[in-house]
């Protein structure tokens, strides 16, 4: 399968493109397999035809090996050893003695007869399990060049879909490598493009206003305190600072006055209290004739 390579890396090595595109056109088919002449390819195919007649061979001499290890049992004692001695020969390349391979080939039509009996059984077998339940072994050829045609097919489509998923993961690639791209551009821009200078210069002369703002409302109180507290004003208050220390003294001495006499007044007892109580009711007592003298005094005027 040729490799699928995006048209910006084409675009960016414009050598390697007319490489790339005289191998996929002039040499080379979609599935990598080569374009020769007329001449190459007939050599080429008597190559894939006798390779594969070898292959063949090769897979028909392994089953037999195979199967034929597996009639033994049916097989007189004597030909299963002149068998055993075969096939040791083969896998070490030595050769049978003459007595030895007379007596194999005597018992060969018996051996292909076992072989025969044991190969229709696979071969029923097999057409059985390719043929949804038709055991009969005269359907295999067309079976097998239908799943082969079938696999050629699904060959070509799983090759159409790597190209595909190829392609989706490169222009993927590229997508991602944009969008990394623009969020460096968009964070860069954020710390120190232009916006980010601009607000930190801000900041910077907003720190600086407000520290002048904070000095000149100290001067401002500095100047209010000055005005405020003049030497006359100062001057008064020291004076109304004495004068409220000295009430303060003399409403000491009355309250302690008033205390003492308390004292000595609940010294009395109680019948000082009643003298008192009947002394404060004659008072008033008193006071409410000279009101109401003086109410009919008013009334014999008018």
């Amino acid at each position: 399968m040729i490799p699928v390579f995006p048209e910006d890396i084409l675009h960016k090595n414009p050598q390697f493109k007319a490489i790339f595109q005289d191998l996929t056109t002039n040499k080379l088919n979609y599935d990598a397999s080569t374009r020769l002449s007329h001449e190459g390819a007939k050599e080429s195919q008597d190559v894939d035809k006798r390779l594969t007649a070898l292959r063949e061979d090769l897979a028909k001499n392994k089953i037999i090996r195979q199967r034929l290890i597996h009639t033994l049992d049916e097989l007189p004692a004597d030909l299963r050893e002149v068998i055993d001695l075969y096939l040791s020969a083969q896998d070490s390349g030595a050769v049978l003695r003459k007595d030895d391979e007379a007596f194999f080939l005597e018992g060969l039509p018996l051996i292909c007869k076992s072989l025969n009996k044991i190969l229709i059984e696979d071969a029923a077998d097999l057409a059985g399990m390719c043929g949804d339940g038709d055991a009969n072994p005269s359907t295999l050829p067309a079976i097998v060049a239908s799943r082969l045609s079938h696999l050629h097919t699904c060959r070509e489509t799983l090759h159409h879909l790597r190209q595909q998923s190829i392609q989706h993961s490169i222009t993927l690639t590229a997508l991602h490598r944009q969008l990394l791209s623009t969020t460096i551009q968009l964070i860069e821009r954020q710390k120190h493009g232009i916006p980010s200078r601009a607000a930190k210069a801000q900041a910077r002369h907003l720190a600086l206003v407000s520290d002048s703002l904070e000095g000149k409302l100290k001067i401002i109180l500095l100047e209010t305190l000055e005005r405020t507290y003049d030497a006359e004003t100062v001057a008064a208050l020291a004076f109304y600072k004495e004068h409220l220390e000295d009430a303060k003294a003399r409403a000491r001495k009355r309250v302690a006055k008033s205390e003492a006499e308390l004292a000595e007044y609940e010294g009395f007892g109680e019948q000082m209290k009643r003298d008192v109580a009947r002394y404060a009711k004659l008072l008033e007592d008193i006071d409410k004739t000279r009101a109401d003298i003086r109410r009919l005094r008013g009334s014999v005027d008018d």
